[in-house]
This record gives C-alpha cells, structure tokens and sequence, in this order.
C-alpha cells in the first residue's frame, strides 16, 4: 500500500505540474465554488502532504476507530457540515493562493520527503485523522488513493482532457472502496443493482 501510494501521489505531482492547470489556475472548476487552483491545492494538501502532518506526529495511545477506508468516508459524509465543507474550500484557496510554481515545488519536496518517512514507519503504525480519530496508516492510505484519483479525474474534467493515468492497482482499490461506501450507506441490495444492473454488466449464462 505504501509503494501504491507514493507511485499514485507521483502522477498527481505530474497532473498539478502540468503547463495546461498553470494555464487554468484562476479559472472555474467542475466543483462548486473551486477553480482549477484551489482544486489543485487540495489534491496536493489533501491527498499527499497531510500524510507526512499526520506521521509527524507521536502516535496515538488509544483504539483505532475506523477499520476500514470505507468506514472513514461513510462516517465523514455524515459528520460534515455546511461549515466543514467551507473550510475545506478555503484551505484548498489558501494553497492555490501560493501560486502555481510554489505549490508545485511544495508538493514535490513533501512527496521526496515521504518517500523516505513511509518506509522508516512499523507495519503496525496509527496515526490520528480527522478529529483526532485513529486509523491504521495502510488504511489511511487508502483514503487518500481515493482522493488522489476522484481528484485527479476533477482536474481532468476541469481541464477537458483526458484524464490522468493513475496507477491501475490503485484505481481498481479506489472501486473497490467506492462501492463498499455505498453498501455501508444505501445497503447491499442497492449497490448490487447499481453495480450489475444500472451499469449493464452482462451475466453469462452457463
């Protein structure tokens, strides 16, 4: 998982460097009330250098909260409010405000740096997140493979073009957690018909 992440973050050092989101930094994004920089911003923040914030930081002493990435996300979407969601803007604005080269820069020494700490970390390792909840750093990674490559896809479709190509391992993961977020929130049933009948796949008949 460690070497997963690190080879995704480097296609999302790629995707920010790249002359064309320079080109967009002001413009407006695909998300609400983002541009092409701030999305940016917290691509690079948000899905790569967070990871060595949190590994600078002593351990927590107590219970691992989420077991799972897709028990993370399944709780944040329910936690979050209207604020949270407005500060998470503003930090991604607080970054793309650095400029396009700084942020470039930035992320390319956080992301050198990690290279060296990930592999320094016990298998065992927790790390507090959100809230001061604790998680296993490889299921911390997870998360942030799926914000690396939702994110990536923004930015590409910010940018009409075409997308960015993660790491597939990483990308089949990201799936992977995606629809057992929907199961924890809208039930089995439900991401079944989604997976295997709104999307058309075929059963064979044996």
């Amino acid at each position: 998982m460690r070497e997963l992440f690190l080879d995704n973050a480097r296609v999302v050092l790629t995707a920010v460097s790249d002359r064309r989101v320079a080109d967009a930094w002001d413009d407006d994004s695909v998300l609400e009330n983002q541009t092409v920089g701030s999305l940016s911003g917290h691509l690079a923040r948000g899905s790569v250098w967070v990871v060595g914030d949190y590994l600078d930081a002593d351990p927590p002493d107590r219970p691992v909260d989420f077991e799972t990435a897709a028990e993370y996300f399944t709780a944040l979407t329910s936690a979050l409010t209207a604020d949270d969601h407005a500060a998470i803007r503003q930090r991604g604005a607080a970054v793309a405000a650095e400029g396009h080269r700084p942020v470039v820069e930035e992320l390319a020494g956080k992301l050198d740096r990690l290279g060296r700490t990930l592999v320094e970390q016990p298998s065992d390792r927790l790390v507090a997140v959100f809230a001061g909840r604790v998680m296993r750093l490889e299921d911390y990674l997870l998360t942030r493979l799926v914000e690396q490559v939702v994110h990536l896809d923004d930015l590409a479709r910010s940018l009409r073009v075409e997308p960015w190509s993660c790491v597939p391992e990483a990308e089949a993961l990201v799936v992977s957690c995606g629809a057992e977020i929907g199961r924890l929130r809208y039930g089995g049933t439900s991401m079944i018909r989604t997976l295997f009948r709104d999307f058309d796949v075929t059963l064979p008949v044996l």
